[in-house]
């Protein structure tokens, strides 16, 4: 299959597992840092300010008055490592620059030279899944995760228009989960339109070498089932670390608590990669980058070409009806499940 032919969303190549990733110092160091830092805020609320801002857009038209947030998300929290090369806990500057995490996304896309961009972790207890399968925030030259809002990213991603401007990326990602209770990863390798892998548990210090941000992909649901309904979650929830257990706590009030043993924890490094120096000068130099007014104006000359009828907006970046058209027109979605790990259905 030619790259031309190639869905827009299938990774350079299918997930790698690594057992044994990091050493037992580094495990250590790794945990410790986010015991010692805690709190933690939802992933949620790394993109939303409120319970009420995220179920404005959640759910439908036709979501039940009543609902709450844990009917659409779990209680799985995130904690930023390094962002953008920088690392931000020093006793972590040595695991962030290594190249034990390069060198395996220079390989993944045969790359020469690249540098690390972020490194985040989540964690969580016994939880369920609502996600039906999504992909890592793209870069391209002139545009990424930095600044540009998350449905503009996707809709960029899935109408592959603007792969002549993808910058490589690709993440290690590396699971501890020490049950075999569902757990695992769940990838599309071939599109999203096709059948699933699974990668099942149990994960102990388990890598996985891959290209999120062309892969549809989930988190399973974890933990012991009779424990994964949280109602009391709220996007405000924060996660303490209480000795040798974690508590969910809203305010002062805990709402959850869960052993080390019910956890389910990733570490995830990404790094940006370039085939050669004229590659990495292009990226730096800034000679052929993207602007959001090139972006829009190929997005709105491609809906033309479907044969689209709308009106050009003049913000487009923030015209309602336009963004539903994006989104619409650009639409897919995994419609498979693997039976070991079907989706979690949450309220109407």
């Amino acid at each position: 299959m030619t790259t031309a032919q190639r869905h827009p969303l299938t990774p350079v190549a299918p997930p790698e597992v690594i057992p044994g990733f990091y050493t037992r110092d580094e495990v250590s160091a790794l945990f410790g840092t986010v015991r010692r830092h805690a709190p933690w805020r939802l992933v949620l609320a790394h993109h939303f300010t409120s319970t009420e801002e995220y179920l404005a857009i959640s759910g439908g038209r036709d979501r039940n008055s009543g609902a709450t947030l844990a009917d659409f998300t779990a209680p799985v929290f995130r904690g930023y490592l390094a962002k953008e090369g920088i690392v931000l806990f020093d006793e972590l500057h040595d695991i962030y620059l290594s190249r034990k995490l390069l060198d395996p996304v220079l390989r993944l896309h045969g790359a020469r030279y690249g540098f690390a961009s972020h490194m985040l972790f989540n964690i969580c207890g016994p939880a369920h899944s609502f996600d039906a399968g999504h992909f890592d925030g793209g870069n391209w030259r002139g545009i990424s995760s930095v600044g540009c809002p998350v449905w503009l990213m996707g809709v960029m991603a899935k109408s592959g228009l603007f792969d002549p401007w993808l910058v490589k990326t690709g993440q290690v990602i590396t699971y501890f989960y020490d049950s075999d209770i569902d757990g695992g990863f769940t990838y599309w390798p071939d599109g999203p339109e096709m059948a699933p892998r699974r990668l099942a548990p149990p994960f102990r210090n388990t890598a996985v070498l891959s290209d999120n941000s062309r892969m549809y992909h989930r988190r399973e649901a974890s933990g012991p089932r009779d424990r994964r309904d949280l109602p009391a979650l709220e996007m405000t929830s924060l996660l303490h670390a209480d000795g040798d257990a974690w508590s969910i706590r809203n305010g002062e009030t805990e709402i959850a608590r869960f052993a080390g043993k019910d956890s389910r924890t990733l570490f995830h490094y990404t790094a940006l990669v370039f085939d050669d120096a004229s590659d990495v000068n292009r990226y730096l130099d800034h000679t052929d980058d993207l602007t959001y007014e090139k972006v829009f104006d190929l997005l709105i000359a491609d809906l033309k070409g479907r044969g689209s009828k709308f009106t050009e907006p003049s913000d487009p970046m923030t015209n309602r009806a336009f963004i539903s058209l994006l989104t619409e027109t650009y639409a897919m979605a995994p419609r498979q499940y693997p039976a070991e790990a079907p989706l979690d259905v949450h309220a109407a």
